[in-house]
């Protein structure tokens, strides 16, 4: 058998190869950990959200989706009580336009004056979900998908050099240090990434992926029809997360 190659491991301090350090460089390297402590405190303290946006796509103030994500909310202002919190109720909220040609007309310049006020009032709404740092999607499963009033927000969101571009052809998000997490009510189960019928989870993670926001986390709740008992996991599940990663 061939014989193994000798590997040169260093000792602490020690470069491999027995380089001498010079006296001079010695002060400097003992201060990289340092400042690397204090970057990872600077992280530390900037991953509390300081805006979070709560987009609740129930009609029902009791669903499910809405319960866990009143107790994700709860615990998170204990956390972080600085936190601002904005709430967008999707079934009241009328000043989201409907998306359709008229909107998609006022964003070019032979749009009426009509269009074009649909199209402003699109923009605001891009620009006020924009300023937030931290989003918190709760929503049930209709008919395997999203609720139309959450896919009309989404239409209206996704727009060319506003929440996404176009770089050598490939699409690259445009809202950095972002995070999100998708609150889920189901009457079946979905298991992530086992089944090709739920086209809820996996479209948010693609939209919000698209979108440029990457850090994800969602909460599963599966067999709402057993009513408080589907809630008991799930709650666990927001109290923990709102503690260790929010």
């Amino acid at each position: 058998a061939a014989a193994a190659a000798a590997v040169d491991v260093p000792r602490a301090g020690k470069p491999a190869g027995g380089a001498h350090i010079p006296a001079s460089q010695k002060p400097r390297l003992r201060g990289l950990s340092s400042r690397a402590a204090a970057a990872a405190a600077a992280t530390a303290a900037s991953s509390k959200p300081s805006s979070v946006l709560v987009i609740r796509a129930s009609p029902r103030a009791s669903g499910h989706s809405n319960k866990v994500t009143d107790e994700f909310l709860k615990n998170l202002k204990s956390k972080s009580p600085s936190s601002k919190i904005v709430e967008w109720h999707l079934e009241e909220k009328m000043d989201i336009p409907e998306f359709r040609q008229a909107l998609i007309n006022g964003r070019g310049a032979a749009g009426t004056a009509e269009e074009k006020a649909l199209a402003s009032q699109g923009q605001k709404i891009i620009d006020e979900f924009k300023s937030f740092d931290f989003y918190v999607v709760a929503a049930p499963m209709w008919n395997f998908a999203v609720t139309p009033k959450l896919k009309n927000l989404i239409d209206v969101l996704l727009v060319t050099g506003q929440t996404f571009e176009y770089v050598d052809g490939a699409p690259k998000g445009l809202l950095v240090n972002k995070r999100v997490i998708f609150i889920l009510a189901h009457m079946g189960q979905y298991p992530k990434g086992g089944l090709d019928n739920d086209f809820q989870l996996p479209y948010l993670q693609f939209v919000w992926k698209l979108m440029g926001v990457q850090e994800q986390k969602s909460i599963a709740i599966d067999f709402s029809f057993k009513g408080d008992e589907a809630d008991v996991k799930p709650l666990e599940e927001a109290r923990t997360l709102a503690k260790n990663w929010a």
